[in-house]
């Protein structure tokens, strides 16, 4: 059954999921504040202003999870990706001898894309989709709603300029902070919220190779480390470029500084695993120093003690769930909620109930293993860097966390079944509750142990 869906954020999640659900015969209608960028040619990192995306010019991962969905539910993205000059890059196989190679290890591809290509690659292809509409420039102010015997059901979204766009299904991509749970708790109606906030700002900024760069390319994606501020990540990207990005805790004071030129480029040339990547001779900087705080772990859940609380309405990406960026399993979970949206519309054949429980269904137990795991993670960090005791609850958790650690330090790159079980973690490769667990990680370290 055809059902009028109305997709609120035309951002990884929502273009996603409208590809899906058009494919899927069902209408479409994308509310995005953002145009698109004039000239589509044009590199969209420097020519495309995203107001409503804070991250969008941060350094991003794109997992293989990510590549895998693509490969099986958007194919043609991922072939519009590397038309573009999008290159995929399986590092584990890179640095294990071929002979050792074994079919599953092809999962661990991944997209090595800024998060403005691989987003504009999405937005034109859902653009091309006989059944999508854009409306845009449009920015969405409130609901309606409908009361039933079932529950409130969402039934039109008002947008600021007094336009009301009716809809079976209403999809909330705006990203955690969704004005959606705002608009529902004035109506009364409650969405259990977990929020953990990670304590942490980004001082982030992106390079282009120099022709006469001779730097091992690949290596930016294997550089990471402590500095005396904090930690420091790479990350590889399109078209001959890359990004450093600085960790630090929000309460350090001297780490602000890095918000300047300047000071980060000082940083960076004293760090000796940075020194050369930062090298005018090797790189040249595309942009300023990207400054992004506030940044949470958040987990809203619809669905309690198996009834939605409101119907008619579903939320995909940050909007249900988010997790540190560090980590890197943002953009592959809004992928992931994306096309299990439109599996969900499917199976719902038009009952707002069953197209709630059953997206809840999909979804529920990967986004609490990845909220869980996200803010246990940082809890571990903040519990080390500021010396905050451990509480008693946390302990066992904790515990897991050290555990985990260890194996990961136990050698991911001398040990084949230790380095798949990294992978697997790191890339989401599997059902996230099993492969974030650790438990895997955990048995092969002391096996290895064992072993020395």
């Amino acid at each position: 059954m055809s059902q009028r869906v109305l997709v609120l954020g035309g951002g990884i999640a929502g273009t996603a999921a409208a590809i899906a659900l058009a494919r899927r015969g069902h209408p479409v209608t994308v509310v995005e504040r953002d145009p698109p960028p004039a000239d589509p040619t044009a590199d969209p990192f420097l020519h495309w202003p995203r107001r409503g995306v804070p991250q969008f010019r941060l350094p991003h991962g794109f997992s293989a999870r990510a590549r895998n969905l693509l490969l099986r539910h958007a194919p043609d993205v991922l072939a519009r990706l590397r038309a573009s000059g999008v290159e995929e890059m399986n590092l584990f196989k890179r640095l294990i001898p071929e002979d050792r190679w074994v079919p599953a290890d092809d999962t661990f591809t991944n997209v090595w894309a800024r998060r403005a290509v691989f987003e504009l690659a999405l937005r034109l292809t859902a653009e091309e989709e006989p059944g999508v509409e854009f409306r845009c420039p449009a920015v969405a102010n409130g609901l309606r709603f409908d009361w039933t015997s079932a529950g409130p059901r969402v039934a039109a979204v008002r947008l600021a300029d007094g336009d009301v766009l009716t809809a079976d299904v209403v999809l909330d991509c705006l990203g955690q902070r969704s004005p959606v749970s705002r608009w529902l708790a004035a109506e009364g109606i409650r969405v259990p919220t977990e929020v953990q906030d990670c304590e942490t700002v980004y001082y982030s900024r992106y390079f282009r190779f120099t022709d006469t760069c001779e730097l091992p390319r690949t290596s930016v994606a294997t550089l990471r480390g402590e500095f005396a501020d904090g930690w420091f990540i790479g990350f590889p990207g399109d078209h001959d470029t890359y990004a450093f990005s600085f960790e630090c805790h929000p309460d350090n004071r001297s780490a602000r500084a890095l918000r300047h030129t300047t000071i980060w480029e000082a940083v960076a040339r004293g760090i000796p695993a940075l020194a050369p990547w930062v090298d005018p001779a090797n790189g040249t900087p595309l942009e300023g120093v990207q400054v992004m705080a506030g940044n949470r772990s958040l987990r809203r859940r619809y669905v309690v003690d198996g009834r939605p609380v409101v119907l008619g309405l579903l939320s995909a990406g940050d909007s249900l769930c988010a997790s540190n960026p560090a980590y890197g399993w943002g953009s592959a979970m809004a992928l992931t909620y994306a096309f299990a949206a439109a599996g969900a519309v499917a199976v719902g054949a038009g009952d707002p109930v069953a197209t709630a429980l059953a997206y809840d269904a999909a979804t529920a137990r990967e986004a609490d293993a990845v909220y869980r795991e996200s803010a246990a993670m940082d809890r571990a960090r903040i519990y080390r860097i500021t010396g905050q005791p451990v509480p008693d609850e946390d302990r066992a958790e904790m515990a897991r966390q050290d555990l985990i650690s260890a194996a990961l330090s136990g050698g991911v790159l001398h040990d084949l079944e230790l380095g798949r079980a990294f992978n697997r973690r790191v890339n989401l490769v599997g059902p996230a509750e099993a492969v974030l667990d650790g438990t895997d990680l955990i048995h092969h370290a002391e096996r290895l142990t064992a072993l020395r």
